[in-house]
């Protein structure tokens, strides 16, 4: 049952931070995951429009965190402008096209093609990205993410096809995934802002759900600190996949 942040009972206090331990855990040991978490299970308890602020603001907090944390922020920051960027050029993109294609075309087609990378990369014959050709093709996938984040909030999929496209190491990962989210996440709230979403309760939900957050992200990230880069890669492509049959289950849905 839906509920207003004055109504949920301390236990569903305790489930809420429940979920984002959940979702942090899943960020923590793969960079990104934590509104798929949150979101299939946070509107049980609270409304819709809670559960859109309260998850934006802690997707911010977490990526600014995790950000810090990786230490290689001015680096990162210049070796993917083409992407961040892009991601800004894409946003008002995205709100053109709104109105033009459906949610349902939209996520089917995004899932379809996250599964058939997952599928391709696991076999070993999925397409990389030059060196030579990272730029324009950083350009692209800012774009693209930005234009998803607003037709769909799911931009993760196109920055994670680029990055494992890149073969970067899992620490630059982290750092870059963390820094494309902390932009579009950005955009987002703002968006949430001018709409009224941030009320004082929803803050006040936020403020118990970020420290839930951070605590699944340090379990997430001893989880999987000493995994081999090709056992990480792996995990991030079926987690991918998960995501990918997602978008399809949403689009046959709506």
């Amino acid at each position: 049952m839906m509920a207003a942040l004055g109504a949920l009972s301390p236990a569903e206090l305790v489930l809420v931070a429940g979920i984002f331990v959940l979702g942090g855990l899943v960020k923590g040991a793969m960079g990104f995951g934590l509104p798929l978490a949150t979101m299939a299970m946070l509107p049980i308890f609270v409304a819709v429009e809670t559960a859109l602020a309260v998850n934006i603001l802690v997707l911010l907090l977490t990526n600014v965190a995790q950000f810090v944390q990786m230490g290689e922020m001015r680096a990162t920051a210049a070796r993917f402008s083409p992407v961040l960027w892009g991601s800004v050029a894409g946003i008002p993109l995205g709100a053109a096209l709104a109105a033009q294609i459906s949610d349902a075309v939209l996520l089917g087609t995004l899932g379809a093609a996250v599964l058939v990378f997952s599928a391709l990369s696991m076999g070993n014959v999925a397409p990389t990205v030059p060196p030579a050709r990272a730029t324009p093709i950083g350009w692209g996938a800012g774009i693209l993410g930005g234009a998803v984040a607003v037709l769909t909030t799911v931009p993760g999929p196109i920055y994670v096809m680029y990055l494992l496209g890149l073969g970067v190491d899992r620490r630059s990962f982290l750092s870059a995934l963390s820094l494309f989210f902390i932009v579009t996440a950005l955009l987002t709230a703002g968006t949430y802002l001018a709409l009224g979403f941030f009320t004082p309760e929803r803050l006040v939900l936020a403020a118990v759900a970020f420290p839930a957050a951070l605590l699944g992200m340090w379990l997430g990230t001893a989880l999987t600190a000493r995994m081999s880069v090709a056992r990480f890669r792996s995990l991030v492509l079926l987690v991918l996949a998960v995501l990918g049959a997602n978008l399809l289950w949403r689009a046959v849905l709506g």
